[in-house]
């Protein structure tokens, strides 16, 4: 009998050894992330620039600005074996995200990188136009509505298709015969909308709840319409977006540029380069060194209005950023909270919002007195 429990438990034993060997080499839910590689968008791989302005006169600078991504282990088909997420656990560099977090179930892994490279592209595309733009370049595009919800002012009056020419706006004072936009050709008391900043620059000095006007082609007719603007949510420093929104999709379409962009990057994905983009095109085709010789690091996703849009895994971007040797990062401001705690030493934090903002980030960096500037660790999640 003393032989024959012995042999349970022996048995036992191994089946508790063999299982816990399969557990721990089998595929988890959860994905381990960590700091990526960090990229000089200013520098050049194999003797080709990174970031190439073609087309127009350019400028030298001493200026490095770094964009830094996210080394994902792991992907929305399988998450990483369970010994990979319990070392993640021990590992203050390294964090585990549930795989459902960051994917739906009916996202497969290669649609997932289709996705990212997709949106690299937009980053591109967009930064280039902000860039341009922000450096008082000729920029013209297509803005057309794209879907209008049902809780907002505009539904029934605004529709999918319609084309954006010209807005006027109470807020505005206008001069007696002047027309809308630098490039004439608009109505009295109207501004041409040539570009998202133009509309989006009527609409930031536009409290919510006003009446506008808005001049549209639809099907090749122009029609006027009155819109009720409507107000922007807090972001998540509790932050609200001055002016109003029209509440509605806008397509972009049918962009020209006053020059080409060239990018040399491989292997890397989604939109988190675009506000680091920008800042170097902008350096390029503006006189000068905007940063002087400083390293700079930073993330955000750039919008057609020069938004500087939150993203993911900052708190492994600025990591990563002050292991390469930047001294300053870039963040967007929502993403502020998420970096308490893992602030790397000797790396300053400054949050932005805008494009304007960022380049104005720089040349305070430039001066050496950043004393207006926002640092990240001045924002929470309540305020």
């Amino acid at each position: 009998m003393r032989e024959a429990g012995r042999t349970r438990r022996r048995i036992a034993g191994g089946l508790y050894a063999f299982f816990l060997l399969v557990g721990i080499a089998m595929p988890t839910s959860y994905i381990v992330q960590s700091p990526g590689p960090v990229l000089d968008v200013t520098g050049d791989i194999d003797g080709k620039d990174v970031v190439k302005v073609v087309g127009t006169e350019t400028y030298e600078s001493d200026t490095d600005f770094l964009m830094t991504t996210v080394t994902a282990t792991g992907n929305a088909d399988n998450g990483v074996p369970g010994v990979v997420a319990a070392g993640a656990v021990l590992t203050r560099n390294l964090q585990l995200v549930p795989v459902r977090a960051l994917y739906p179930a009916e996202v497969s892994s290669d649609e997932v990188r289709e996705r990212n490279v997709t949106l690299m592209n937009f980053s591109q595309n967009t930064a280039a136009s902000v860039a341009f733009e922000t450096a008082g370049m000729d920029v013209s595009m297509t803005l057309s509505i794209a879907g209008v919800p049902e809780d907002s002012p505009a539904f029934g009056i605004l529709e999918d298709g319609d084309v954006i020419k010209e807005i006027s706006s109470p807020a505005l004072e206008f001069n007696s015969g002047e027309s809308g936009g630098e490039s004439g050709g608009g109505t009295e008391g109207f501004v041409t909308v040539k570009t998202f900043m133009d509309l989006s620059g009527v609409l930031d000095a536009t409290p919510a709840g006003t009446d506008i006007t808005l001049k549209v082609d639809r099907d090749g007719q122009e029609k006027t319409v009155n819109v009720t603007t409507r107000a922007f949510e807090p972001d998540a420093t509790g932050w609200v977006h001055p002016g109003s929104m029209l509440g509605v999709f806008v397509e972009v379409t049918d962009v020209v540029l006053p020059a080409d962009v060239e990018y040399v990057i491989e292997g890397i994905g989604g939109p988190s380069a675009g506000g680091m983009f920008t800042l170097a095109i902008y350096d390029a085709v503006t006189e000068g060194s905007l940063g002087g010789d400083a390293v700079i690091a930073g993330t955000g996703s750039i919008a057609w209005d020069g938004d500087i849009d939150p993203i993911g895994g900052i708190r492994h971007k600025i990591n990563g950023a002050r292991e390469f040797g930047a001294t300053d990062f870039i963040a967007p401001a929502p993403n502020c909270p998420d970096t308490f705690g893992y602030e790397p030493d000797g790396l300053n934090i400054w949050a932005v919002r805008t494009i304007d903002e960022a380049i104005a980030v720089v040349e305070a960096i430039d001066s050496g007195d950043t004393s207006a500037l926002t640092p990240c660790s001045a924002l929470s999640a309540a305020n």
